[in-house]
């Protein structure tokens, strides 16, 4: 064990996948339900990996500040966004670190972005409703050095799904079922 990762289980899924494509697939989904104003709350859809579903039975609840109408009651849409996509990071930061023989006694990500709501008021055609950029700062404490680190953070940028997923345009494929 290294950065509390087990590093025969690492091991031995990275062999499971060379060996059977199929164990790389992971069908991930959430389920929304409103429930008044802002409020929302997220509950998991079972996941499968490879040839196991893996039950994932999680609850969690949207909503907005006050300002934007909610009773701030939970983290908003975006919060929860930049949440998982640190998440995402950290999970491919430590991963990293632990295949090159590293340790991390501590790991801090701040993320950042502004958001021009005129856009998703509609108050401005020409504004950008998305993040236009994200910055991101890692904190480590640990044995590598500064080069690993930096090594690292290229790893994150090339292999964290989530940051791909916000990097690159996604196809978003959507329907009304009544």
């Amino acid at each position: 064990m290294l950065n509390n990762i087990n590093i025969a289980g690492l091991s031995e899924y990275v062999n499971e996948v060379k060996e059977n494509n199929i164990e790389s697939h992971a069908t991930y989904g959430v389920i929304l339900n409103w429930e008044s104003g802002t409020k929302t709350t997220v509950t998991t859809k079972n996941m499968v990996l490879g040839k196991h579903k893996l039950i994932r039975d999680f609850k969690f609840t949207i909503d907005e500040p006050t300002q934007l109408l909610g009773v701030n009651c939970a983290p908003n849409p975006a919060e929860y966004m930049l949440g998982g996509l640190a998440g995402c990071m950290a999970v491919t930061f430590i991963a990293g670190a632990t295949a090159m023989d590293i340790e991390i006694d501590q790991l801090q990500l701040e993320i950042d972005g502004e958001l021009d709501l005129k856009g998703f008021l509609g108050l401005n055609e020409e504004s950008n409703i998305g993040f236009p950029e994200l910055k991101f700062i890692f904190n480590v404490k640990g044995n590598g050095t500064q080069e690993q680190y930096n090594t690292l953070i290229e790893r994150v940028s090339k292999h964290s799904p989530n940051f791909n997923t916000i990097k690159n345009e996604v196809r978003m494929i959507g329907k009304i079922a009544s």
